[in-house]
């Protein structure tokens, strides 16, 4: 699997981990500016509406469908007015996580399986050593995770450089303002099961995914991939969206292929299901969860238009390319 992908489906999960990277070094990448050093005209500079947002139609009811990205800059904080409007309408706010869930650090930071992760990575030690100083990532706090998850934590390197950081999650971002509007949250998953979603099915899979992924890491390949993903997002192009798998170089084996649909045709099914019981209690719920997750023929928007929702696209105004 080319890790740019991993990445892009590593959800709310980074934002628990990223405490482990240490950005002191003038060669490291650059942190995410500390909030306190915020201020109100930096971040109410360039307000709008983006991404990718569709209005439920059930039994008289409205409820909204959003998708979002897990690492943004600082200028895409605050939701636009459309979002900001369909969020305060809802009485439910459902993301893929709920961030202050105290099960998400004790899931995703807990040690890897010692004798699968040398199986699966015991033989790349060295190279991701070599890529972990370059990511100035404590090694021996990498060390312990599951494979997959290093790959994710080092690929987070590539992201800073090019602007975009994980603390800027938009899915944190709107659960922040859940909070202060006292709306009711729901975790469409648990921790415990995304992170089963993330790990391939088999030993074998795995291994091959992230010898793929270290490649890719070394050849400094998935950069302008991330960065054209981040802005399809940012434009509403839901024309490079639908087309990813074409140009995500992500499909290219048996491998991949199988676990594209663990991770986003199996799981869309799971979360279709959960928003169609939030629907059947009688709640309006705004619903946001990755973008990546309204493509292909298992596209969230598609299953909940099957189950009886009036799906509609709500266009934004056209933005100037970020």
């Amino acid at each position: 699997m080319r890790i740019h992908a991993f990445l892009a489906r590593c959800i709310v999960a980074l934002c628990a981990l990223h405490g482990a990277l240490a950005l002191a070094r003038d060669s490291c990448p650059p942190a995410a500016p500390q909030a306190g050093s915020l201020n109100a005209a930096q971040l109410q500079a360039d307000v709008r509406d983006r991404g990718f947002l569709w209005r439920l139609e059930r039994d008289g009811r409205s409820s909204w469908l959003y998708g979002t990205v897990h690492a943004s800059r600082m200028e895409w904080m605050i939701p636009g007015p459309r979002i900001q409007a369909a969020l305060a309408g809802s009485e439910v706010v459902a993301l893929e996580l709920d961030p202050g869930d105290p099960e998400l650090a004790r899931v995703f930071q807990a040690a890897a399986d010692p004798p699968r992760l040398e199986r699966v990575a015991g033989h790349l030690r060295p190279r991701m050593e070599r890529l972990a100083r370059t990511a100035c990532v404590p090694g021996e706090q990498l060390a312990r995770m599951p494979a997959m998850l290093q790959l994710a934590m080092l690929s987070l390197a590539d992201a800073r450089r090019q602007g975009f950081h994980p603390e800027f999650a938009v899915d944190a971002v709107l659960w922040g303002l859940a909070q202060r509007h006292g709306k009711k949250i729901v975790a469409l998953e648990t921790a415990a099961a995304q992170l089963a979603a993330l790990t391939p099915a088999t030993e074998a899979d795995e291994r091959a995914m992230v010898e793929q992924g270290v490649g890719d890491l070394e050849a400094g390949e998935g950069g302008p991939l991330v960065v054209r993903l981040l802005q399809a997002w940012a434009q509403g192009d839901e024309a490079t969206l639908a087309s990813y798998p074409q140009w995500c170089r992500c499909m290219d084996s048996p491998a991949e292929q199988r676990f594209l649909q663990q991770v986003n045709d199996a799981r869309n099914e799971q979360m279709a299901r959960r928003l169609v019981a939030l629907h059947a209690d009688g709640q309006r719920f705004f619903a946001a969860v990755g973008a990546l997750h309204m493509t292909g023929p298992k596209a969230l928007q598609l299953l909940l238009r099957a189950e009886g929702f009036e799906v509609r696209r709500i266009p934004f105004p056209s933005s100037p390319r970020p």
